[in-house]
């Protein structure tokens, strides 16, 4: 009997031992973790077109508009109202934070600006900071706003072989090709602005015959996020006075208005 008492009163000692280990909390040191980010800029993005649809090859952005994830803004919100930002993912040095639900968020440009440099770039991920772990987070950053390029066609050039056009956003933005300036069958250098804005188009022309028109303000695309649209400027060969905008399978057609320099001349068709 006594070697049975010995045995239940090893066995009462170490039950405390072992409740009292169970409920220690974490003390402040061990309930942080941190994250290391694993971050790269996506260089391409869908092109649409009338002859390529989106969802096929990507189309690369010109060199010099892309970022080096290094450049990247970073933001960090989260637990118990935690916020910090990074001037750049350069400066970001994996800090010990309390373990939780963070967000960060990448960004570089800026997202109201449009024009030939105003590529804006971002991304958005959600983590967990897990007590003494070091989480690692993949991110991708990828052009926000959208992307656009103008091609006149060789018939539309040599129906008016001197023009101005203009495309201009919802913001006020425009911007104008010339017969100067823009090669017929070359695309224009692209233009960036913000993504699911209204474009239109207006400008006017001298046709072959001397005549001068001019092409009323209308509206022709809606911009789409991560998307080159490429706006082929044709002059209509099936009807005379005509020009018609393709960006996808659906034509936009203008119809020319004639200026008339001499009020009091007489009409002319033929200088319609």
């Amino acid at each position: 009997m006594k070697r049975i008492h010995n045995i239940l009163l090893f066995t009462a000692a170490v039950l405390p031992s072992v409740q009292s280990c169970q409920e220690t909390p974490l003390s402040g040191e061990d309930a942080t973790g941190n994250v290391e980010f694993v971050c790269s800029v996506q260089e391409s993005v869908t092109p649409e077109t009338a002859f390529s649809k989106a969802g096929g090859p990507q189309k690369a952005l010109p060199e010099g508009l892309v970022p080096e994830a290094s450049e990247l803004h970073l933001a960090i919100t989260g637990a118990e109202d935690y916020s910090a930002e990074y001037g750049t993912f350069a400066e970001y040095d994996n800090p010990m934070m309390k373990a939780g639900e963070y967000t960060a968020v990448f960004s570089y440009g800026d997202p109201d600006s449009e024009g030939p440099d105003a590529a804006y770039f971002g991304a958005s991920v959600d983590f967990n900071v897990i007590a003494r772990k070091t989480s690692v987070e993949n991110v991708t950053a990828t052009l926000a706003n959208s992307v656009f390029s103008v091609v006149v066609s060789q018939w539309f050039a040599d129906y008016y072989p001197e023009y101005e056009i203009t495309v201009e956003t919802e913001s006020g933005y425009s911007v104008t090709f010339g017969s100067g300036s823009t090669e017929p069958e070359t695309e224009s250098e692209p233009v960036f602005v913000k993504a699911g804005t209204t474009l239109w188009f207006s400008g006017s022309a001298v046709k072959t015959n001397g005549a001068e028109v001019s092409f009323p303000k209308t509206e022709i695309a809606t911009t789409e996020t991560r998307t080159w649209q490429t706006l082929g400027i044709d002059a209509s060969q099936a009807a005379a006075g005509t020009v018609e905008i393709v960006l996808d399978d659906t034509a936009v057609e203008i119809k020319e208005i004639s200026i008339e320099l001499n009020p009091d001349a007489p009409d002319d068709a033929d200088n319609r």
